[in-house]
């Protein structure tokens, strides 16, 4: 830094709202007709529109805080605590798929946190776009599912 200068605080902005086409190629693996599936990342709650055949939990309220009851957690979450979020949904212990960069799969965190587990990786054909502010971002980076616990084998798929 310059003498004089002040450096400008980094802002991280990774709260993005998905598009359905995202939530339909997980459901063709995931059954959730008749589930809580909670959405715990709210962004600006367009994911309230998509009327899934599920109980959908999806309020703004602090994913690490709150208790709710549900049968799946689905969502994309924000990538800055992606780390965070995903330890603290294999403390909970239910299913959980989570839309995170495709890069997520060489962190050392996920081959330890993975271990043993019902993993699969679900890597859609197409680059998914995604919404802040109103405005439809496509991100620079490829996205994947990453699930756990739903019985689909350790396995990657890609479709």
């Amino acid at each position: 830094m310059r003498k004089g200068k002040q450096e400008k605080p980094l802002t991280i902005i990774d709260d993005y709202s998905t598009y359905r086409d995202a939530f339909d190629l997980l459901f063709k693996y995931i059954d959730v007709e008749n589930k809580n599936v909670w959405f715990p990342f709210y962004n600006d709650g367009l994911i309230n529109s998509y009327n899934f055949s599920c109980n959908m939990i999806h309020n703004r309220n602090d994913f690490f805080e709150t208790k709710v009851e549900y049968d799946y957690i689905i969502d994309n979450p924000p990538y800055s605590i992606k780390q965070k979020i995903f330890e603290r949904c294999i403390e909970l212990g239910k299913p959980f798929a989570l839309l995170v960069p495709i890069d997520t799969l060489e962190r050392q965190y996920i081959s330890k946190l993975m271990i043993d587990k019902d993993f699969t990786i679900i890597i859609p054909y197409e680059r998914y776009n995604f919404i802040n502010n109103n405005c439809k971002k496509t991100m620079p980076f490829k996205t994947c599912w990453f699930c756990v616990g739903f019985g689909l084998g350790r396995q990657i798929i890609f479709n």
